[in-house]
């Protein structure tokens, strides 16, 4: 029997065969503006059949992130006309105590919490850095997510961008977080270096793709 594909809400769509829900679509629009999309199902046809239905009515581009070691479900996306528009890399962070003490370069003051930290040279903004809302477990903070770290460009290799991650590290362990996790861009030379030197561990690699009409 061929599934039935239908879109049950704005962001949702539902595969059903003999009255079971046999696959699941779903979209979400990142606070850049850009919109992902995914497919939970386990069979191949299934995923296709949501696929078609949800590119049909979807405008483009559209982007969906996968394990680079997944060849199941990469295949899967370029089957649907989805190529490769950048590969990250996850890296892990563990914050500590001692990262609260860390002190910035001469000059610079930190500031921020509740998700943005700014570093400040005689009262302008230098750099900021975000950081998303935590997966918590049991009321518990567990894992806070690092969106991006931002210096201006006439204030770089002044180790800004470390004392602002440090800093950041030392207000999360204070709120009870214990560890951190950032996404980079494999060609960013710059984020890659700044993240292993305070510490940070290589966790797996994935692939952003994007599908255009």
């Amino acid at each position: 029997m061929t599934p039935v594909i239908t879109r049950v809400a704005a962001d949702q769509w539902h595969a059903v065969e003999d009255d079971l829900v046999v696959g699941r679509g779903d979209t979400m629009r990142r606070s850049d503006g850009r919109m992902f999309i995914s497919i939970d199902t386990w069979h191949d046809a299934v995923f296709d059949r949501l696929a078609a239905a949800m590119l049909a009515e979807l405008p483009a581009p559209l982007y969906t992130m996968v394990d680079a070691d997944d060849s199941d479900t990469n295949s899967n996306w370029r089957r649907a006309g989805f190529a490769v528009h950048r590969r990250e890399r996850q890296y892990l962070l563990v914050p500590t105590e001692a990262q609260t003490t860390a002190r910035p370069p001469t000059g610079v003051t930190l500031t921020g919490g509740d998700g943005v930290f700014h570093a400040e040279v005689e009262g302008a903004e230098v750099g900021v850095l975000r950081v998303l809302p935590s997966m918590r477990e049991n009321g518990t903070p567990r894992i806070a997510r690092f969106v991006s770290v931002e210096v201006r460009a006439d204030q770089r290799r002044r180790g800004i961008g470390r004392a602002l991650l440090v800093h950041a590290l030392g207000a999360l362990h204070a709120c009870g977080f214990n560890i951190a996790s950032v996404d980079v861009d494999e060609t960013d030379t710059a984020a890659i270096p700044l993240l292993e030197g305070v510490g940070a561990r290589r966790a797996s690699s994935s692939l952003e793709l994007i599908w255009q009409k």
